[in-house]
């Protein structure tokens, strides 16, 4: 799909219910894309249809491993092929590493990681040769962010993963995309699972970043068959600064994130 057009390209985004999801099927439609759009709410995800103009939809719980493999077949069914696999769909817990329940453990990383990895496995078949598969991922997921203990480490997998299946579909030339990006004005914070802490990351800042920002970002790396972006880019500073000196950084993370809570 290298520079070309996304006109009559089919696109299956999860989590397109709001967010990021919404934005990136919304941009993709105005390319001429056609949308499969995928969530939990049927009443949100109408209406996303509505505003690109229509779209298939398919309503699943991918937490739920019957209906996870009840969506993989309905897609399976539907299509003929698949040029563009977005896996947005995620949620988050706020709480320490060593206090995060066993249940939004469980559940985040069913949905954060393990359902990218089955309907990557499923769907691959209707995957051509050129196409697309994207993980929007998050900044979290390169970093140590205190707080966000579990949320990172589903991130910090699904990164691992993009990576070791982008080597692998390397003769098929199936793209695979990791977007990573920082903090997003989306529903994501009121959608975070009850933990053990009670404050909220605030999110402030002028590095903030908006939905429709990122569905720009994932549709530039669609087109230029990017394998990592980091939004904003001064995020890589961050990234490399961590890694040369692990301490200093994840200290002034850690000290950020007390500073930009909200009790």
């Amino acid at each position: 799909m290298r520079r070309t057009e996304l006109r009559g390209k089919t696109a299956l985004v999860t989590g397109a219910s709001s967010g990021i999801g919404r934005a990136c099927a919304i941009r993709l439609a105005r390319d001429g894309a056609k949308l499969v759009l995928s969530g939990r709410r049927r009443e949100a995800l109408e209406e996303t249809a509505t505003l690109i103009g229509g779209a298939r939809i398919i309503e699943a719980d991918l937490t739920d491993p019957a209906a996870l493999a009840s969506f993989c077949s309905k897609v399976l069914d539907e299509l003929d092929s698949l040029d563009i696999l977005v896996h947005n769909a995620g949620v988050g817990v706020l709480a320490p590493a060593h206090a995060t329940e066993p249940d939004h453990a469980r559940g985040l990383m069913a949905l954060n990681f393990l359902a990218p990895v089955e309907i990557t496995r499923q769907l691959l078949p209707l995957i051509p040769p050129s196409g697309t598969i994207v993980m929007v991922s998050s900044i979290a997921g390169k970093l140590s962010m205190p707080g966000l203990g579990v949320y990172a480490s589903s991130k910090h997998a699904l990164n691992a993963y993009a990576n070791i299946l982008r080597e692998e579909l390397r003769e098929r030339r199936v793209h695979v995309l990791a977007f990573c990006p920082g903090y997003v004005s989306t529903p994501f914070l009121s959608n975070l699972l009850d933990g053990a802490s009670t404050k909220v990351p605030a999110g402030r800042g002028p590095f903030a970043l908006t939905a429709e920002q990122c569905a720009e970002a994932i549709r530039t790396g669609i087109l230029k068959r990017k394998r990592t972006l980091v939004l904003p880019r001064i995020g890589w500073l961050l990234i490399a600064a961590e890694r040369l000196c692990p301490a200093l950084i994840q200290g002034a993370i850690s000290r950020a994130m007390r500073r930009n809570s909200a009790v």
